[in-house]
């Protein structure tokens, strides 16, 4: 244990020391995975409260969001080699920008159907882009180390998009202004995310 701990705090000087522009990028998909963790914890709470989803409907639901989220890492691997991760996680940050608003705006159920999909198809190469991203930030005899750091640092803050959510939700009491929240993140994670220099 000690030892985990002192590799841990040897990982974090190099961050904050020599390598700049992954503490930045760490930062930006701090938030915005906030945002992606929340839509997946509470997306079938909305689809249920919101739109009326029976128990069946809201399994399919959440099968439809993964497969989705599968695809879309799938299929954004190779805007990924052609554009890079950092151009890959923006557009899809966009894209969930977008798909967000139509899902807190719409009283449509085939609407819903269309921006909560759209959502898992791009929180997949979020994800995948990001892991990629921090690939090309590190020497390969010190990936294992920061990719551990990566995983870890992604649990320090993965309650505060659903503790917003709830708060947001007691507070207007609608559910809509709750799930609202994530474009919060995504917008955030997008801003700081602009700021990190892939070259």
């Amino acid at each position: 244990m000690r030892a985990t701990n002192a590799q841990l705090w040897s990982t974090l000087r190099s961050i904050t020391g020599r390598y700049r522009q992954v503490l930045r990028f760490l930062i930006a998909r701090l938030i915005y995975n906030d945002g992606l963790i929340t839509v997946f914890a509470f997306g079938g709470i909305y689809a249920a409260t919101t739109f009326g989803f029976s128990t069946e409907q809201a399994i399919t639901f959440r099968i439809a969001l993964n497969v989705a989220a599968g695809l879309g890492a799938f299929l954004f691997g190779y805007v990924d080699d052609r554009l890079g991760g950092q151009r890959t996680i923006i557009l899809s940050l966009i894209g969930l920008v977008v798909f967000g608003v139509v899902a807190v705006t719409t009283y449509s159920v085939m609407w819903f159907w269309v921006a909560a999909p759209g959502a898992g198809l791009l929180a997949g190469p979020n994800q995948a882009a990001s892991r990629s991203l921090l690939g090309r930030f590190v020497p390969e005899d010190r990936r294992n180390e920061f990719y551990g750091f990566f995983a870890i640092s992604g649990k320090f803050t993965s309650s505060l998009g659903p503790d917003i959510l709830g708060y947001v939700v007691q507070l207007t009491a609608s559910q809509r202004w709750g799930l609202a929240t994530v474009l919060m993140f995504f917008a955030a994670g997008l801003v700081l995310l602009l700021r990190v220099d892939e070259e």
